[in-house]
């Protein structure tokens, strides 16, 4: 639940942040406002994170919601392009901490071989989320206005928050014990910084091949002639391929062979899907590469994320997710600038599509090299 509002609120909004830009006759806003949300979310995904593991997690996340409701509300009063910045700003600061706090929450309750799995259903909420806000919030900006669109979204997070801070005590998971944590796994308040660097940059290179798709390919589906329903239609097979990779048995790759075979072939599909994006010229090709990226996309978010989780004792993963989000947010912020410095060298797809076979070349040999003579050594040992 808690997940499902976050990601529904990040994309409902862009519509209303557009059209308000252009209510006051500054289109160019928009940039700024994304930018100032990304750089606040990012600097909130570290801070809260470390505040998760110091405080309630649960509380942690129902106030950032309850915020939310006063930075969604003040949307309504700029009239400039300062003051929509600012306002953004703030409520990518609230809204920092609830998706950390969650999957913090989350992955202490289950065992190592249960947290793949549970990961998979988190990212399929996630891709439920964005297809629902995606559909709804064009169409109630058109059909409501920007005054009740915004109304709508802080009764939304309004209603979470409260409900999340009022049962908080029945969602946080028992305790550790002194133990109990699993063969392998950092010590309850510790961690495995070589884990969780590993985990950090294959989540920047996703979401760097993520955001360079949502802002290349319309652009190159309209260069070639392709109407927005074409292009719209051909993402959904993005979208396809992602869910059948978040369903078993998929789901549970991670679970069964391991974090790293996953995010190995996972990183490699992606990679090869945007390199045949950059070939591509038909809406059927177009759809088969989308198909190809969205399931190495599948594959490889729920075995990061858990990967993220197995590199932390109970009791700092709450800063384990906030560091992960912020290499997420990271990714998705210098992923179009990036491409466009190298336009003259590369198309972005093709820097994109290299980056992530880089990214599946860079995972094989850090199992290869460090991964498993660990687990080799602790197996002696045992």
């Amino acid at each position: 639940m808690l997940v499902f509002t976050s990601f529904y609120d990040q994309l409902a909004w862009s519509p209303i942040v557009a059209w308000l830009a252009m209510s006051f006759g500054a289109p160019e806003a928009t940039f700024w406002a994304a930018t100032a949300y990304s750089a606040a979310n990012l600097l909130g995904n570290v801070l809260f994170g470390v505040l998760a593991d110091r405080v309630d997690r649960m509380a942690v996340a129902g106030a950032g919601l309850l915020a939310m409701i006063g930075t969604g509300l003040a949307h309504l009063l700029p009239d400039s392009t300062a003051g929509l910045v600012g306002v953004r700003a703030l409520h990518g600061l609230a809204i920092a901490g609830v998706a950390p706090a969650a999957m913090a929450s989350v992955t202490d309750g289950l065992p190592r071989n249960q947290r793949g799995a549970a990961m998979a259903r988190m990212g399929l909420v996630i891709a439920i989320a964005s297809m629902l806000a995606s559909a709804a919030s064009g169409r109630l900006l058109t059909s409501l206005g920007a005054a009740a669109s915004v109304y709508m979204l802080a009764a939304l997070v309004g209603t979470v928050g409260i409900f999340t801070v009022v049962i908080r005590r029945w969602l946080e998971p028992p305790p550790v014990r002194k133990g109990a944590e699993g063969r392998g796994e950092p010590a309850p308040g510790r961690v495995n910084m070589p884990g969780m660097a590993a985990a950090g940059l294959v989540a920047y290179a996703l979401m760097f091949l993520q955001n360079v798709l949502f802002s290349a390919y319309p652009l190159k589906g309209y260069e070639i002639g392709l109407t927005s329903a074409t292009v719209g239609m051909t993402l959904s097979a993005f979208g396809l391929g992602a869910v059948i990779a978040f369903v078993p048995p998929l789901s549970r790759a991670s679970d069964r062979w391991g974090r790293h075979q996953p995010i190995f072939v996972g990183m490699a599909l992606a990679g090869a899907g945007h390199l045949g994006l950059a070939q591509g010229t038909t809406p059927l090709t177009f759809a088969a590469w989308l198909f190809i990226y969205g399931l190495g996309f599948g594959l490889v978010f729920p075995a990061v994320s858990a990967l993220n989780a197995d590199a932390a004792g109970a009791g700092r993963r709450g800063v384990a997710y906030g560091l992960l989000s912020a290499a997420f947010s990271l990714g998705s912020i210098s992923g179009p600038p990036v491409t466009q410095a190298l336009a003259e060298l590369a198309s972005p797809f093709s820097v994109a599509g290299w980056l992530g076979l880089a990214t599946s070349g860079f995972v094989s040999l850090w199992y290869y090299l460090a991964v498993r003579p660990a687990e080799e050594a602790a197996r002696q040992s045992a």
